[in-house]
Formats: C-alpha cells, structure tokens, sequence
C-alpha cells in the first residue's frame, strides 16, 4: 500500500514558499523516491532547484518528468523552463510550443512561447502568439504589457500606446504602466503628455527611479533643461547605479554648459565602470567644449579603443575632425557611425550637413529631418497636425527653429508659400518680430499663438528648416536677397554713423557665446587690429551684448565707434538694419549677422574657421544662399592671423579705390 505523502508535501511546499529551498528539496527528493511518478512533485523539485541555482540537477529531474508524462503538457513547460534557465532558448521555444499543442488553450504555454520569440529578436511573431494568449484570456495583464514592449520594439508606437491604455483602464494605480505610457508618448514625440504621464508614475512610485528618468528625457525633449537636470538627479538618488541616468544627466548638465559638474558625473561614472566606452566619449564632448582639444581626442580615440562599434564615438570623432580642419577625414567617420547604428541623432544630422555643404541638395534637405531627434530640440512642434506638403492648408504656421541665423536664412521661403496663395503666420521669438515684420506684407509675424485658433479646421504647422525639402531644394531657385527691408526711421536714426570721408566698417567678432555652438567660430576682437591700421577706414561695432567688454581690452579701441546702449533695445537686428544703409562693408565672423547682411544683400566679408557651418560650403569665396558675402577661410584651424591681413588687403584697395 503507498504511503500517504500529503503531510511531508504540505511541509515542503510551506518550507519553499519561505525561501527555505535547502530544507525543502530533501522532502521533495525523498518523496519522489517513493512515488517516482508523481508529476506534481517533479515539477516542485524541478522549480526548487531552478530557483537555488541548480540548472543541471533541475534538468536531470525535468528530463525525466517529461519522459514519463510525454502527453502532460505540463511537463513540456517545466522543461522549457529549465532550458531558459541554460538559455538553450530555442529548445525553451519547441518546449513551450510542443506544450501548446498538447493543450491549446494553455495560456501559460502561449505566453511563454511568445516571451521566448522575444528574447530571440523575434518580434512580429512574438506579437502574434501574444495576439494567441489575449484571444483565449482577454483580460491578461502580462501577456498585454509584453506585446506592448513587443510593438513599442517594433516602432508600432500608436498599437503599443493602444495596449497601454488598456492596462491603465485595468490596473490605474500600477506605476509601470504610466512608466511605459511616458516611454511610448516620448517616442511619438509627445513630450508634454509623457511629461504628464511620468509625473503620474511618480506619484504612484515615489521611490523608484524609473519615472523620474523618463520625466527627464521628455523634459529635455521640450527643451526644459533645467528641470530635466532635476529629474534626473532625483532618479540617481533613488538608484545611483543606473548607468543610463547618468548618462542622461551628464547629456544636460553638457547642454547647460555645467561642465564641472558634467565632468564630475562622467569621472564617477569611469570609477564605477573603468574604461566605460561611453562615459569617455562623453569627457571627450565636455573637454572638446572647454577647447582641450587634445584631451577630447584621447579621450575618444580611448573610447574607441575600447569599443569600436559605439557609434556616438565616432560621431565625437567626425566633430573633432571638423574642429581640426580635417573636412575630408569627417565623412568617414560619420559614414561609420551610420553603418553601425543608421538611427544615431547626431551622426545623422552631421551627415546630412555634410551633404548640405557639399551641394547635394535633395539627399541633404532629405536627411535634414533628422534634426528633430536631436536633445534639445531645434524647434518646440505645436499641439496641431504638422504641414506634410501635401494638401492645402486653410492656415499654416511656420515655426521658427535653432539660432537667429537660421530662422533669417530660411524664412525667405515664406514668400514662395505666399505666392502660392498659402495663408501664413511666421511664428518667431519674440525679440524677431519688429525686424520680421518687414519680410513680406502677405505674411504675419507673431510672437505666440495667442492671436490664433488653434481648434480652427485646417490650421498646420511645419519648422521652417522644412521647408526647403517641402518647397525647393535648390537654393539657388529661392527668392532672392535682398528680401528684407529697413524701417525708414531706423535708417534715418542712425545717419550720423556714416562719415562721407572714411570707409565706414561694421566689424563684429562674438556670436552665440554657448560653448556647445560656439567652437572655433567667433573670433578675439584683438584679430581686427590690421583693420584699424588702413588710412581712411572708420571702423563701427555691430557688437552687441557677450563679447563688447573685448572692447576695453585692446590697444586700438579708441578707433572704433560705439552704438550706445540704445542700440538694438527694442528689437533684435532692428536697429542693425537701419545702420547698414550707412555703411561700406561689414566684417563678421559667422554669426547671424552676416545672415541679416546677406538678407539685405549688403556687401560683407565673412571671416570663418577652417572647416565653418555647412551652409558656407568647405571651398570657395562666394555663398549660394548669400551671395553678397565674400567668404574668408581660416587654412589652418585656429589660425585667424591669414584671414585677417588678407581681408585688410582688399579693404585697402576698397577704400583706395573710392
């Protein structure tokens, strides 16, 4: 007569759920001694010796489970088991699915099926046996969120957003799932409804770190640096090693131009990961903008070194490269990167520059729209349908993007649209919209949307760095300079710049003074000198704000002309405008000066770096887009002193020629 093991089994099992496995497995070993075909306690035995580490003693015991229960579909998932736990994963799969075919409407079976597919990259099957699991049990949580990440995987972005919605109508108070419904609206570039959702997470999870990081990438995404650096700082407290938080708070202490603290975040960083790939490229980014461009180069060649297939590595190195004057070792660099990770932001946009500079228009315009993944953001997209091209809208609003620059190179194309009969309100910053309002009369200048329905049918939007793919290509087909024009009272209020005797120079030196954008591009006012030198040249500072105290530093200040603390108070530019009219030239570094010169088509002298901006091209004296700007390049990086005696010697003969 068999003995009754109901007592011992009761035993072991109360002893497993403790965590006591080295208690229980005895029992369950000495039971099935006695009772070698009970399926349940080779099952418990099985599970035991999995969860104390014992993957070979565990497939021993599922082996034989499975051999003498071959129609049990049970044992065919305790085998899969313990092939995951020696992650055999494809024999797990044929486990799993071998189970589900004893028993179709084993749930457990499907849904370990599919989380198998997934651990194998097999995605779109993996949704379809999560599709299998939910069309038995509508209402399986796991099975849901799994194909959620599944799709979320797959880019199916709206169908993961779908499953989430779901799981929040199911479960409100589950943290993870607003986690996740953050994650889904980042990637549809929803950041201010992630914003939402990771704050809801955070509430529920005050003490996980997950909701602050995702609160913080979508903050930065809205270009709320500050209060992602806070997000992030929150979410190390909470979980110091997540290496990913650090990483993305070391991204926007950079942005912020915190670079002591940024430097601090990526040598802890280098403590807790000696040699990390990532952290050195990041050092790398931080010492290149503090102008050590040595040890930016060590620090990424290192990076390099230790990972040849981190793609932002070499996208650092094409950026370096660049800063060196090495245009031709750039590309391939860029062209490395694409190949290992065709996605990578920055290497993209880089590219797509470097297509820009090179003329190759189509293809540059094309991969231009890479910039919208860029951290922060050129442009803050609008809560309405953005303009495709393709249909007509009622109202369109183009949307200023990036620097001053940018924003006076391409609204030009704001006049095509008018000729077309297109409705349009150029959307600037504020401080533009004086000066602006003088682009187009069909077109109107705002500030904000506050002047706008925006519920009114057929409103669109589009960044206008857009609208040369939407439009046309080739700038050369643009309208052309000049396209703005001058307040006449701005004109008349500065005529006592001009001095009929001289040859009047506007000469400015300092552009955005971040040092993020500003790398190797403005130039010391102490370059200027040989131009104070030239008999009957009368040199005006255009300078305004960051760079005007050089003005007391150098031994020819006192042949330069100052505007004034009026000038330019009431408007960007919008005094700048007027003063042209009165002089002969202007002398710029690449600023978005020499951009407001070569809109009003006013000759100007361009001094750049050796290898500039894309829109100056990499050879040449001339720009398609500004052709009054005669262009001057450095021929070595850094070195401004060629640049400066040959713009001296044409404005010699300028002011001779007279």
């Amino acid at each position: 007569m068999q003995k009754d093991f109901r007592a011992d089994l009761a035993r072991a099992g109360a002893l497993h759920r403790e965590g006591r496995l080295d208690q229980a497995i005895p029992i369950y070993r000495a039971i099935l001694r006695e009772a070698p075909n009970s399926f349940e306690v080779a099952r418990l035995l099985t599970l035991a010796l999995l969860q104390s580490g014992r993957p070979k003693e565990a497939h021993a015991v599922a082996r034989k489970a499975r051999d003498g229960h071959k129609s049990n579909p049970h044992a065919q998932l305790i085998m899969g088991a313990v092939y995951q736990a020696e992650e055999k994963w494809d024999r797990a799969l044929a486990a799993f699915e071998k189970s589900a075919e004893l028993d179709p409407g084993l749930v457990e079976a499907h849904y370990l099926a599919a989380n198998t597919l997934a651990r194998l990259g097999r995605l779109e099957e993996a949704v379809t046996g999560y599709n299998r699991v939910l069309g038995i049990d509508g209402r399986s949580v796991e099975a849901r969120a799994n194909r959620s990440t599944a799709l979320l995987q797959l880019g199916r972005l709206q169908a993961a957003l779908s499953d989430i919605e779901q799981l929040i109508s199911q479960l409100p108070g589950e943290a993870r799932f607003w986690a996740a419904k953050a994650t889904t609206l980042y990637e549809l570039n929803r950041p201010g409804e992630a914003v939402n959702a990771a704050t809801q997470a955070i509430r529920l999870a005050p003490r996980s770190a997950e909701g602050y990081v995702i609160k913080g990438r979508s903050l930065m995404a809205s270009g709320q640096l500050k209060e992602a650096r806070d997000c992030f700082v929150a979410g190390l407290e909470r979980d110091p090693s997540d290496m990913k938080a650090r990483e993305a708070l070391i991204v926007v202490l950079r942005h912020l131009e915190e670079f002591p603290a940024a430097l601090a975040q990526c040598n802890l960083a280098l403590a807790q990961t000696p040699g990390a790939a990532l952290f050195l490229q990041h050092r790398a980014e931080i010492r290149r903008a503090e102008g050590d461009f040595a040890g930016a180069l060590a620090d990424v060649e290192a990076a390099l070194a230790a990972d040849p297939r981190l793609a932002s590595a070499h996208v650092t190195r094409a950026r370096l490269l660049g800063d060196l004057g090495r245009p031709d070792e750039m590309r391939p660099a860029l062209d490395t990167a694409l190949r290992l990770d065709p996605n990578e932001p920055n290497g993209r946009f880089m590219a797509a520059a470097d297509d820009l500079a090179r003329g190759r228009w189509e293809v540059g315009w094309a991969a231009y729209e890479s910039r919208d993944h860029l951290l922060p953001p050129p442009y803050r997209p609008l809560d309405f349908i953005r303009w495709d091209g393709r249909e007509r809208p009622e109202l369109l609003v183009v949307v200023g993007e990036q620097g001053i620059g940018d924003e006076l190179l391409f609204f030009r194309l704001v006049r095509s649209l008018a000729d077309d009969g297109i409705r349009t309100v150029l959307l600037t910053r504020p401080g533009l919209v004086p000066l602006l309002k003088n682009l187009d009369a069909r077109v109107a200048v705002a500030g904000d949307l506050s002047a706008i329905d925006t519920t009114q049918p057929g409103l669109r939007w589009v960044p206008a760095g857009s609208l040369p793919l939407l439009l046309q290509p080739k700038p050369e087909k643009w309208p052309a300079a000049p396209y703005l024009t001058a307040p006449p009272e701005r004109i008349a209020k500065w005529r006592w710049v001009r001095d009929e005797g001289s040859f009047n120079v506007g000469i400015n030196w300092q552009g955005n003074p971040s040092r993020n954008v500003d790398v190797g591009r403005s130039i010391p006012l102490a370059a200027f000198a040989p131009l104070a030198e030239i008999p009957g040249v009368r040199l005006v500072s255009l300078q305004h704000g960051p760079g005007t105290e050089q003005l007391r530093k150098v031994a020819f200040a006192n042949s330069i002309i100052e505007l004034g603390d009026d000038f330019n108070a009431d408007g960007i530019f919008i005094d700048t405008v007027g003063i042209l009219h009165h002089l002969d030239l202007v002398v710029s570094s690449d600023t978005a000066l020499t951009h407001l010169c070569g809109a009003r088509a006013h000759p100007t002298f361009g001094a750049l770096r050796a290898v500039p901006d894309w829109r100056w091209g990499y050879s040449g004296d001339r720009s398609v887009f500004f052709p009054s700007v005669r262009l001057f390049r450095q021929s070595e990086a850094g070195e401004w002193g060629g640049v400066f005696n040959a713009i001296a010697d044409e404005i010699r003969a300028m002011a001779a020629g007279r």
